[in-house]
């Protein structure tokens, strides 16, 4: 028996008498086996396989172009209201009250003059018009009607009419 001796630290090791055999680790991935293949029967895969053809690349587009509004179906009016003005009551920048109704009205006529009498749309410091048998505004938004006639005995009517389901944006 041979005597051993401890290793102190920072003394280098003396090796030992015989030396240990190297072991080589076996292969990590072995080959797969491969089976006989019959070449015909690839072939005639072949025929029954259709070919894959690559997805086109998409197109670019046109860029977008100005968009203009059309105007698809034209909005009728649904409402109408006839309105009775005793023209035996002098007036002068009287509002109807059509604010006060929550009325916006697209057009009105007027159906009877009575005694006559004159009318201005949406503002009191507008221009009087004549109310005429038979006459239609429908080139304004009729927010409120102001009527200013002289004592004459008779019934002015003016029709008024409007769409509910149209959206108006306040300013």
């Amino acid at each position: 028996m041979s005597k051993r001796r401890l290793q102190y630290p920072g003394e280098t090791a003396i090796p030992p008498e015989r030396m240990v055999e190297r072991v080589e680790p076996p292969p990590l991935f072995e080959p797969v086996p491969t089976w006989p293949v019959d070449v015909e029967s690839i072939t005639e895969l072949e025929k029954l396989i259709r070919p894959m053809k690559a997805p086109e690349a998409p197109r670019p587009g046109k860029p977008p172009g100005e968009l203009v509004p059309v105007l698809v179906q034209e909005i009728k009016n649904s409402e109408y209201r006839n309105l009775t003005i005793d023209t035996s009551i002098a007036r002068t920048n009287v509002a109807l009250g059509l604010r006060d109704l929550g009325i916006v009205a697209d057009s009105l006529t007027i159906l009877g003059v009575g005694g006559g009498f004159q009318y201005r749309i949406n503002k009191p410091t507008n221009d009087l018009t004549t109310a005429v048998l038979g006459i239609t505004e429908d080139q304004f938004e009729i927010q409120e009607l102001y009527i200013t006639n002289a004592a004459v005995a008779g019934t002015a009517i003016i029709r008024i009419c409007w769409n509910p389901f149209l959206i108006r944006l306040k300013p």
